[in-house]
């Protein structure tokens, strides 16, 4: 197989992947009329530090593989949002009418930027098997998904968010929003409303505990590390993938303002964006599907519990 061939196949990336997933992938993508090859391109093979998945010989099961072609479609979805509300943006700075607030979008810009290069650096720890730091970003990662619906459902906390310009006052709103769980709850909050309890007793916050323990550990220095195994890395990547799947249902589930903004971008975006700002505004139902598979299997290492299913698109 050329280079140029290569470049532009997936497939060659997920060498042991089940075939199962990645048919379903392609069908998803097909029926859709979404470009897999070019979004998987633009935002996954193109992205710093890419590395490729290679095994020394064929695993045990598909699974490792299977987690990363799941965590790198999220990747993509993410990538399409971050293309989308930053020509939402733009239409905002122009003087253009948006369903989302200025602050919200420059808020919610801001993190998504973050968003990427956290997931380059959890991807580049995952395939070259070092999964501590790689959980130690997870924490961010998993914070910052938190922050994101936070900014989009709150337009106070968004102003607030894009006041903060130094970072005494950056670390003073993370205290008040953020810390502690804070931004999680407020997003619960949001979700209980629309028939979905992760209150702080549900079986899913009990899960979301235990992994923090676990990502607390690979922070905090001791004997009883985190790291060293790779049933850590595929802790770290089922975690990480579910955490951006929530990121793209529950915003689309709850922000209605964010598809109409969206759909303005596209509207209004060039050749070359169109494609990537469809996959953020029309590859919602492919996540979804995507976080239904990953939560129907029981936890792949068997430590943690799987969180509760995924929810409908209805």
């Amino acid at each position: 197989m050329s280079t140029d061939q290569v470049a532009t196949n997936p497939e060659a990336y997920y060498r042991h992947v089940s075939p199962q997933l990645l048919a379903r992938v392609r069908q998803l993508w097909s029926a859709r009329g979404l470009d897999l090859d070019l979004a998987w391109r633009v935002a996954v093979r193109q992205a710093r530090g890419f590395l490729p998945f290679r095994l020394e010989s064929p695993p045990q099961d598909s699974r490792p593989a299977d987690l990363l072609l799941l965590f790198d479609q999220a990747a993509i979805w993410i990538h399409g949002l971050q293309v989308g509300v930053g020509g939402a943006w733009r239409l905002a700075s122009a003087g253009r009418t948006t369903a989302l607030s200025g602050d919200q979008l420059r808020g919610l810009l801001a993190i998504l930027v973050r968003l990427r290069e956290e997931i380059a650096a959890v991807r580049v720890l995952a395939v070259t098997g070092l999964p501590t730091p790689a959980m130690q970003i997870m924490r961010s990662i998993s914070e910052d998904v938190d922050m994101a619906l936070v900014v989009l459902l709150r337009p106070k906390v968004a102003r607030q968010f894009a006041e903060c310009r130094t970072p005494e006052a950056a670390g003073e709103f993370w205290k008040r929003h953020v810390a502690g769980g804070r931004a999680f709850r407020a997003v619960a909050e949001q979700l209980y409303r629309v028939g979905l309890d992760y209150s702080a007793h549900s079986s899913y916050a009990r899960w979301r505990r235990e992994v923090q323990v676990l990502l607390g550990a690979a922070v905090h220095t001791s004997y009883v590390g985190a790291g060293g195994s790779g049933a850590d890395v595929t802790n770290c990547l089922y975690f990480a993938t579910l955490r951006l799947q929530e990121l793209c249902i529950y915003s689309l589930m709850l922000g209605q303002a964010l598809r109409t903004d969206l759909a303005a971008a596209l509207a209004t975006a060039d050749a070359a964006e169109v494609p990537i700002v469809r996959v953020a505004l029309e590859g919602g139902e492919i996540v979804l599907d995507q976080m239904r598979w990953l939560t129907a299997a029981d936890d792949p290492a068997g430590t943690v519990s799987s969180p509760a299913p995924a929810p409908s698109s209805g």
